[in-house]
Formats: structure tokens, C-alpha cells, sequence
């Protein structure tokens, strides 16, 4: 078990198939447990998952789905009906304009001819928009480029003394620059909990070798003769 506080930014670690989206699918009641349980400031999600709870969440998981015959300002109004925010266009229009470096190209195009990073970068926006105070997301940084990289871990970092925020990434350089503890996940077993500082013992070590100390790579199982591949022409 594991208690996580506002102000806390928890990187969320693991090879594949370590069932990193399986534990994002039960923060967000995708998926129910199986036993014990998750709570919100000591309210159970459970089977009713209260609407209250909903919005205090902004979740990026499994597979982004926009309604893409909208612009990105549209859809952000959209969100914003949701979530009962009457007075959101300045929210909108700043929230855009730091995310999509030409938003005033774009502003006026549907989400339909968006690149894939593009559509990422509004799908936080929408996650953003409310303010959540338990903000999820799941491989945030696929499809941005290393400048929309860097846009989203300086917003993630201005913003994380409001709220509770889980993020995973294969990019374990992302993970070092926004996470102030770490989980790391094997075979569906929490490996390490605690701080990100403790993680790497104080030392200005890379993260990734740190973790290859912990979780061993797996052998390969595969016999077969790849010299074929390899062999020069």
C-alpha cells in the first residue's frame, strides 16, 4: 500500500507488461480491485466512483479520444461545459497558447487534421482545464517533440504544489525531471516506493542505471539465428 500527498509528482516505472496502465485504469475506477481498496482523501472510489470525485480528476489514459470534427478551442469549451466552469476562455486560450507552439495558426482548424502530438497537447489542455487536484496521466510525452517535451514538464512542474500527480514515461530523462517520488512496478509487484532522491541514494546517477540495479533485464528466450539481419551486404 502506498499514500501519496498534494505536491507530490509520482513517476511511474516499469517494463512492459509491468501492469503500469493496469494500476492507472484502477485510479481512475476503469478497472475495479480486485481487493483492498483506493480512496481520495479518505473517500473510497469503489463501484459508485461519486461524481464529486470525477471532478477533482483530470486523467490522460489508454488511448486519447477527442471529438476531432472540433477545433481545439471548441473542444476545450466542450470540457468546460462538463465540468461547469462558466468563465473558462481565458483558461482556454492560455492553456493552448503554451501548449501549441503555432496556436494562432491552428486555433481555427479542426482537431480531425491535427498531427498525433498536436491532439496529445490538447488532451492535457483538457485534463488541465479544471484544475484538478489528483491529475493521471499515462505516457503524456508520446508524439511531442522535444520542444512540446519541454513546454509540458516546465507546466508540469509550475503546477504540481496543487495537486496529486501520477505520470509514466519510457522516457526515464522525463521521469527525472518532474517526479519528486517514484514508484517502480515488476511482474505486478511494487519493487520501490519513496522519494526519487532516496531512489538514486543522494548521487547525481543516471536513472536508468539505477533501476537496471533493481529490475534485471529479461533474458531472451528466442534460439533463432538473427545473422541473417546482421550480416553485412
Amino acid at each position: 500500500s502506498l499514500t501519496a500527498e498534494t505536491g507530490t509528482c509520482v513517476g511511474v516505472v516499469g517494463r512492459n507488461g509491468a501492469v503500469k496502465s493496469t494500476l492507472f485504469n484502477l485510479l481512475t475506477n476503469i478497472l475495479l480491485p480486485d481487493s483492498g481498496e483506493i480512496k481520495l482523501d479518505g473517500v473510497a472510489l469503489g463501484d459508485t466512483f461519486p461524481v464529486a470525485v470525477k471532478r477533482r480528476m483530470g486523467a490522460l489514459v489508454n488511448q486519447t479520444y477527442l471529438v476531432e470534427q472540433l477545433t481545439p478551442e471548441e473542444y476545450l469549451q466542450f470540457v468546460a461545459r462538463i465540468y461547469d466552469l462558466p468563465d473558462a476562455q481565458a483558461r482556454i486560450e492560455s492553456l493552448l497558447a503554451h501548449l501549441l507552439e503555432d496556436y494562432p495558426t491552428v486555433r481555427h482548424q479542426r482537431l480531425a487534421s491535427f498531427s498525433t502530438g498536436m491532439k496529445q497537447k490538447v488532451a492535457i489542455a483538457a485534463c488541465l482545464l479544471h484544475r484538478p487536484e489528483l491529475l493521471i496521466l499515462d505516457e503524456p510525452f508520446n508524439g511531442l517533440d522535444v520542444f512540446s517535451a519541454g513546454s509540458l514538464l516546465a507546466l508540469l512542474n509550475s503546477y504540481r504544489p496543487q495537486a496529486l500527480t501520477f505520470v509514466s514515461s519510457h522516457n526515464l530523462a522525463h521521469i527525472e525531471q518532474v517526479a519528486t517520488h517514484l514508484l517502480v512496478i515488476d511482474d505486478s509487484e511494487v519493487k520501490y516506493w519513496g522519494t526519487l532522491i532516496d531512489f538514486m541514494h543522494g548521487e547525481r546517477t543516471v536513472l536508468g542505471d539505477t533501476l537496471l540495479q533493481l529490475i534485471q533485464p529479461v533474458a531472451p528466450t528466442s534460439t533463432q539465428d538473427l545473422s541473417w539481419l546482421t550480416t553485412q551486404r
